[in-house]
Parts: structure tokens; C-alpha cells; sequence
């Protein structure tokens, strides 16, 4: 018995993480930062919570090509949240969310790796 999600259920709980932000930061005024870095901070969390769970469920995975498409869901997962982050960072400069895209490059990068490595 398979106990984890399949990459079509990983792909939908990466767009309802990406979709909630949107939500979040639709929100937000836009002279304010504190709510935009609670958003921020939640999107991290919630990247950093499907990364775990996407390495909890490639150690599940025999065929390598299925292991690199969770790895590639991830990884469009933190294009969809540095792109959002980059266009907020040229509406607030102010509020620092370069720190944030940074933060999620990283995470980018290793995932980048781990699907190149299993391809």
C-alpha cells in the first residue's frame, strides 16, 4: 500500500499553498509590512513543509522519473512563490522581501539538484 500522495495531489497542494499567499497578500495594504511578512513567513513554511513531505515521499518511489517529477513539482512550486515574491519586493521594496525570494532560491536550487540527480 502506497501511504503517500501522488504527484498529482503533491502539484495540488503546492497550488493551494501558492493560491492561499495570493489570497493573503491580495489583502494586505499596501503601506504596511507586517502582514505582508506573516505572509511571507507562512509561504516559507508551508515550502519548507512540502519540501519535507516530498522527501517523505520519494523514499517511497522505485522509478527514478516519477522521483524527479516530485522534485520538479517542487520546483515550480518555488518558481510560482519567487515570482510573486519579486513582483512584491518592486511594490514594497520597503518591507524586505528579498530576504524571502533569497530563501526560496535556495530551496529552488536544492530541489533543482535532487530532480537533476534522479534523472
Amino acid at each position: 500500500m502506497n501511504t503517500c500522495l501522488e504527484l498529482a495531489d503533491l502539484k495540488s497542494v503546492g497550488d493551494a499553498f501558492i493560491a492561499g499567499f495570493e489570497h493573503r497578500i491580495a489583502a494586505i495594504p499596501r503601506d504596511q509590512c507586517t502582514p505582508f511578512h506573516d505572509a511571507a513567513q507562512r509561504l516559507e513554511i508551508e515550502l519548507l513543509a512540502m519540501h519535507q513531505l516530498v522527501v517523505h515521499c520519494v523514499k517511497r518511489i522505485d522509478e527514478l522519473d516519477k522521483v524527479a517529477a516530485a522534485w520538479q513539482i517542487m520546483v515550480k512550486m518555488c518558481d510560482s512563490a519567487a515570482k510573486r515574491l519579486s513582483v512584491l519586493h518592486k511594490q514594497l521594496p520597503f518591507c524586505g522581501a528579498g530576504a524571502y525570494y533569497d530563501r526560496v532560491l535556495d530551496l529552488r536550487n536544492k530541489c533543482v539538484r535532487l530532480q537533476q540527480m534522479h534523472s
